[in-house]
């Protein structure tokens, strides 16, 4: 077997022997996506994995930070109480000593050594039990008297001998100047006599500025918030000085809510009253009502963490992306390429089993040759793919250059835009055919025009049969014509004769008066019947014509003047009896008067014909908005319609009666509804069979619905 020997570069060649093997399977492409993102994820968990350790042996320093602040300031804090309550104490033995029922107890020297190594107290008071005040250092309320019923019961309750207060407002206890941006904590221990009472109390001004300045060099250094606290939440001083964020009671705190009923001392996180995570640990004072907390938000606590997540994340996040980016790259191609070879192998059976012929010609070569050509092109031209290929497509219509439809084609060749024209092409045996082409441009990728694909399909049988139908409904438009104008002219033309006839016959039957004997004026008065129904037959045929050579739509008619008009005509008190006519709200219509006219006569003419011969006509006429027209309502109390012959009245020539009952032709409510369609409308009859009819029809309002 002889290798195969690929063509020459400019011989085209046809797509459907262009041989396209698979390049890659699923499966690999599978593999390759498995092992891309695996990879992915690996880098990412193990990435994970360590930051996460390296978070937690960050919260696991903090929190180790904050226990031994907290024991250090606990014991300093537990030294500074214990200092208060020893040198109260000894200031309540000298005052036991003066004896509390003098006026003036004589302690300034023995208080102000005291104070010298106690900075944080500022003043030292001792007040009755009754409220009088002994003795001052700060001289402030010296001879006043002072509320002590809140400490007197805080000592009765509490066990321990010092009590610590609420804070208040000013810098001295009974201060004048109280409003001046300071705090003091009250303390106090009380003054008993031999027998154990209560003689009165000695109390000392804390200073929680003195804590505060420490809290607040310990928040400097390490970034941790400092408070100390009551056993009852209540906040004695904290890093934020007078303007702190928990110098309200803390029940809703967690450490007071949960943790310090649980345990002395403790670490743990949690949200705070400011919604950011704290780590806080907190220790009681052994002796003392006391609780110190150490808080550091966990946002600085992972500060450094963080810093190393940036520097780590971003290199790893790179690699990960640039791995998950290779991977979905190199699927994304794999996959292409099998879509793409499954696109190409559908496309090839599509074309070559289409029925429509199908061309693609090359813009770039010159004189647009073809490229390709399906196998029903070959069918449909008779031409094969090695005589077509390389040709321009005008051989198949070279024989007639000058027909309709290139013109369009040369123009969207030339514009690059796609056409659809009907053109008589020649087959290869010479035979002529109509072609249904259309043209298509398909751009390249610099958006220029690269190739035209063309589809042919054979509407010869088509053509020729919209050629026949064109004919035939010339022919039938043509009788159509001349059998209306025919009907018209002979509705027309056979009025006289009928008239004839019934004017001869009332003249034979005068003649006849006067001979009884002879039989005649029976037949003479059947024939007179006979001539006026067969006029008003063709009066009624003549008009049923005439709708349609008259305009119904246009024009403005006054429903009133109609109304009006009909009943002037077919109303006849003397004939009929008595008649009541309702009016409702009667509009202009938009339709020539005459129509109009003619309408509502007839409307009028039947519910007199068919009244009902037990009770008096009564007879309800008007209209009202539908939609963008009117509804016109026609309703009598007559014989009525049964629901089955609804329809059936508004056939021509249709009777529901016997002629010698009722009368009419039968073509009265056939010339209504064509008047009714003729301007756009539609009408109906409402009636159960025995209490009346209703008429209903639609109609166009005027121009500005005028009424």
């Amino acid at each position: 077997m002889k290798p195969a020997v690929p063509p020459p570069a400019n011989t085209p060649v046809v797509l459907g022997s262009v041989p396209v093997q698979p390049l890659f399977s699923r499966r690999l492409i599978g593999a390759v996506v498995v092992f891309g993102v695996g990879m992915a994820l690996l880098v990412a968990v193990v990435t994970t994995l360590g930051l996460w350790a390296g978070r937690q042996e960050a919260i696991s320093g903090a929190e180790a930070v904050t226990r031994n602040l907290a024991r250090s300031l606990t014991e300093s804090v537990e030294r500074s109480v214990n200092s208060m309550d020893v040198t109260l104490a000894s200031v309540a033995e000298l005052a036991a000593e003066q004896g509390m029922a003098a006026a003036h107890l004589d302690l300034r020297a023995a208080v102000a050594q005291r104070l010298t190594f106690i900075p944080y107290l500022r003043q030292i008071l001792v007040v009755r039990a009754d409220g009088m005040v002994l003795f001052d250092s700060a001289n402030q309320a010296d001879g006043r008297s002072l509320d002590l019923a809140a400490l007197l019961a805080e000592h009765a309750r509490l066990p321990r001998p010092l009590v610590i207060g609420v804070p208040v407002d000013g810098r001295f206890i009974g201060g004048s100047g109280r409003w001046l941006g300071h705090k003091t904590i009250p303390v106090s221990r009380a003054v008993r006599g031999a027998d154990g009472a209560v003689l009165g109390l000695v109390i000392g001004a804390v200073n929680p500025e003195y804590f505060v300045a420490s809290f607040q060099g310990i928040e400097a250094e390490s970034g941790a918030h400092v408070h100390l606290w009551r056993f009852d939440g209540l906040m004695l001083a904290g890093a934020g000085g007078l303007n702190d964020p928990h110098q309200d009671r803390g029940w809703d705190n967690p450490l007071f809510s949960r943790h310090l009923g649980e345990s002395e001392m403790g670490t743990f996180l949690g949200p705070g009253g400011d919604g950011v995570t704290w780590i806080t640990s907190y220790r009681t004072a052994l002796s003392w009502p006391l609780v110190v907390s150490v808080g550091v938000s966990q946002d600085v606590a992972l500060e450094s963490w963080r810093h190393s997540v940036e520097a780590i994340a971003w290199p790893v996040g790179g690699v990960t992306l640039i791995v998950l980016g290779l991977t979905a790259a190199m699927a994304s191609m794999l996959r292409h390429r099998g879509r793409d070879e499954a696109r190409l192998r559908l496309s090839d059976m599509v074309l070559s089993n289409v029925s429509n012929g199908v061309t693609i010609a090359e813009v770039g070569a010159r004189d647009l040759p073809l490229i390709y050509v399906n196998p029903a092109f070959e069918r449909i031209t008779g031409y094969t793919a090695q005589s077509a290929l390389g040709r321009n497509a005008r051989f198949l219509h070279e024989f007639d250059p000058a027909q309709e439809g290139l013109d369009e084609v040369r123009a969207a060749l030339a514009e690059g835009k796609p056409v659809s024209v009907v053109l008589r092409n020649q087959r290869a045996d010479g035979t002529l055919f109509w072609n249904q082409l259309s043209l298509s441009p398909v751009h390249g990728a610099n958006g220029q025009v690269s190739h035209w694909v063309g589809v042919q399909r054979d509407i010869t049988q088509q053509e020729e049969a919209r050629a026949a139908l064109a004919k035939a409904y010339d022919d039938v438009a043509h009788y159509s014509e001349d059998l209306e104008r025919f009907s018209f002219v002979l509705a027309h033309h056979l009025q006289e004769p009928a008239r004839q006839m019934r004017l001869q016959a009332q003249v034979l039957l005068q003649r006849i008066e006067d001979i009884p004997e002879s039989g005649a004026q029976q037949p003479a008065q059947l024939i007179i019947d006979a001539a006026k129904r067969l006029v008003e037959m063709l009066r009624d045929v003549q008009a049923y014509l005439a709708v349609e050579r008259q305009p119904v739509t246009g024009g403005t008619a006054s429903s009133e003047s109609a109304l009006g008009a009909a009943l002037n005509r077919f109303i006849d008190p003397e004939a009929i009896g008595p008649v009541e006519v309702v009016r409702g709200l009667l509009p202009r219509a938009g339709l020539p008067q005459k129509h109009l006219d003619d309408l509502l006569e007839i409307m009028v003419e039947n519910a007199v014909r068919f009244r009902h011969p037990q009770r008096p006509l009564r007879l309800w006429v008007g209209a009202e908005p539908h939609a963008d027209g009117w509804l016109f309502r026609v309703e009598d109390n007559g014989i009525g319609i049964e629901p089955g012959y609804h329809e059936r009245v508004f056939v021509a020539l249709e009777r529901l009666h016997s002629g010698n009952t009722y009368g009419g032709t039968g073509i009265g409510l056939a010339i209504a509804r064509k008047i009714v369609e003729a301007a756009g409308g539609r009408i109906w009859v409402e009636s159960d069979g025995s209490s009346g009819s209703a008429f209903l029809f639609t109609l166009p309002m005027t121009p500005g619905g005028v009424l």
